[in-house]
C-alpha cells in the first residue's frame, strides 16, 4: 500500500509539473495576444501555445530536465539518453516529449480542479433540489437523482484516478521517445565493438609477451636448480637471463596497462615485440636446441614485422611448453610464386600420445589462446595460419601477405 502511494504520489508530481508550466504558457499566450490584437478566437489560443511548447522543447537543457523528471518521478531508469552532440532527431522527439507532457498534466489538472468541482457542485444541486450556477435542471424525481448522482461519481472517479493510466502510458513512451535513437544504438554497438576489439588485443598483447617471458623464466630457473651446486656458473647464467627476461616483461606490462589506464583505443602498444634474434637468442639460451633460417628484407613494414615476431614468439613458446625434447627448426623468410608472401614455419617433436593438441606440463588443457591470437593477427592481413599434429611432428605454418615496393623486388636473372 505504501509502495503504490509513493508510485501514484510521484506521478502525480510529474502531472502537476507539467501542468504548472503549460498552465503559464498558456496565459502567457493567452496575455500577448490579448493585448496585441485585443481578442482572438480559442483556437488560435490553443495552437500558438502549442507552438510555444514546442519551441520550448527546442530551447538547450530541455531534455535534461525531461530526462531527470523521468528518472525521478515516472521510475524510468533504462535507455534514456541525453546526446552530447543532438541531432534534428533528438530535438524533434524532446519537443515531442515537451508537448505530451504540458498536455497531460493541463488534462490531470483540469479534470482534479475544474471538472470535479463542478461535478461536486452538480452532485450537491441534485441532492439538494437547489440549482445554484451549474446551469442544469434540477431532476425531478428520485430516479433522475440516483442517475445524476451516478453520473456525477463516474466522472469524479475519472478527474481522480486519471493521473494513473496517463502516468502508466507516460513511463511507457518515455522509453521510446526518451530513450536512444536507432542511430545511437548503432553508434553504440560500435563503441562496444571497438572496446571489445580493444580488450582482445590486449589480451593477445598480454599472452603473447608476458606469457613468453613466463616461459623463458620458468625454464630457466627449473635449469639454474638442476646445475646450482654442480655447475655455479651456469646457474649464475641462468639467473642473469631470468633478470633480463623479467625486467623486459615489466616494462612490456606497464606499457600495456599505460593503455588500459588512458583507454586509448587507437593507442597501440608500439614496439613491444622484441626482435627475431633475441627471440631466438633467449629460447637457446632457455635450452631449446633451435636452429633458425630468418631472412626478411629490411624494408618490411613495421606493422606486418611486428606481427611476424609475435607469431615467432608465440610458436617458440609453444614449442618449448609443449613439445618433446629434440631439435625444432624455425623458417621465416619471403615465399609465395611472386615473393609476395611472409612465410613462417616451426616445427618441433611432439610428445608421444599426442595427436588432436597440446597440453601443458600440468596436463591441463591450454585453450589454444596463443593459437587464437596467432590466426587474429593472420586473419587482420588476410594471410593463413595452420598448425597441427603430422606424425612425431608438430607443425605450424602461417603466410601474411605482402606487396613489396618495386625497389625490395629481386631483379630476374639476365
Amino acid at each position: 500500500m505504501q509502495a503504490t502511494t509513493r508510485y501514484l504520489a510521484r506521478r502525480f508530481a510529474w502531472h502537476m509539473l507539467g501542468a504548472a508550466i503549460g498552465l503559464a504558457l498558456v496565459l502567457l499566450v493567452y496575455g500577448l495576444l490579448h493585448t496585441a490584437t485585443g481578442g482572438v478566437p480559442g483556437w488560435v489560443v490553443v495552437v500558438t501555445a502549442v507552438a510555444a511548447a514546442v519551441a520550448l522543447g527546442l530551447v538547450p537543457g530541455a531534455r535534461e530536465l525531461e530526462v531527470t523528471a523521468a528518472r525521478a518521478l515516472l521510475d524510468v531508469d533504462d535507455e534514456l539518453v541525453v546526446p552530447a552532440e543532438p541531432r534534428l532527431a533528438h530535438r524533434a522527439r524532446t519537443a515531442a516529449w515537451v508537448v505530451l507532457h504540458l498536455l497531460t498534466g493541463l488534462v490531470v489538472a483540469s479534470g482534479l480542479f475544474a471538472l470535479l468541482p463542478a461535478v461536486a457542485l452538480v452532485g450537491f444541486e441534485a441532492v439538494t433540489g437547489r440549482s445554484l450556477s451549474s446551469g442544469l435542471a434540477v431532476p425531478s424525481g428520485p430516479v433522475e437523482v440516483v442517475l445524476r448522482l451516478a453520473a456525477c461519481a463516474v466522472v469524479g472517479l475519472l478527474a481522480v484516478t486519471a493521473t494513473w493510466p496517463l502516468g502508466v502510458a507516460a513511463s511507457a513512451l518515455a522509453k521510446r521517445v526518451l530513450g536512444p535513437t536507432p542511430h545511437d544504438r548503432l553508434e553504440t554497438a560500435l563503441a562496444r565493438a571497438r572496446r571489445e576489439a580493444e580488450h582482445t588485443r590486449l589480451a593477445r598483447e598480454l599472452h603473447d609477451g608476458i606469457g613468453h617471458a613466463l616461459t623463458v623464466v620458468t625454464v630457466q630457473a627449473a635449469a639454474g636448480r638442476r646445475v646450482v651446486a654442480a655447475n655455479p656458473e651456469a646457474a649464475a647464467d641462468a639467473l642473469g637471463a631470468i633478470e633480463d627476461t623479467a625486467r623486459s616483461a615489466l616494462a612490456e606490462l606497464d606499457q600495456l596497462l599505460a593503455v588500459l589506464r588512458d583507454d586509448a583505443a587507437d593507442a597501440a602498444p608500439a614496439a613491444l615485440a622484441p626482435a627475431l634474434d633475441d627471440v631466438v637468442t633467449a629460447h637457446r639460451r632457455a635450452g631449446l636446441d633451435l636452429s633458425a633460417q630468418i631472412d626478411l628484407p629490411a624494408g618490411l613494414p613495421a606493422l606486418l614485422s611486428g606481427t611476424v615476431q609475435r607469431i615467432v614468439t608465440e610458436a617458440l613458446t609453444n614449442a618449448h611448453r609443449h613439445g618433446a625434447p629434440g631439435p625444432v627448426r624455425l623458417t621465416v623468410g619471403i615465399a609465395g610464386p611472386g615473393d609476395d608472401q611472409v612465410l613462417i614455419e616451426a616445427v618441433n617433436p611432439v610428445r608421444s600420445g599426442t595427436r588432436t593438441g597440446r597440453r601443458p606440463s600440468g596436463g591441463r588443457s591450454s585453450g589454444g589462446r596463443g593459437l587464437a591470437g596467432i590466426r587474429e593477427r593472420v586473419a587482420l592481413f588476410g594471410g593463413t595460419a595452420e598448425a597441427g599434429p603430422d606424425a612425431d611432428r608438430w607443425v605450424l605454418r602461417a603466410t601474411l601477405p605482402w606487396t613489396p615496393a618495386p625497389t625490395d623486388r629481386k631483379e630476374p636473372d639476365a
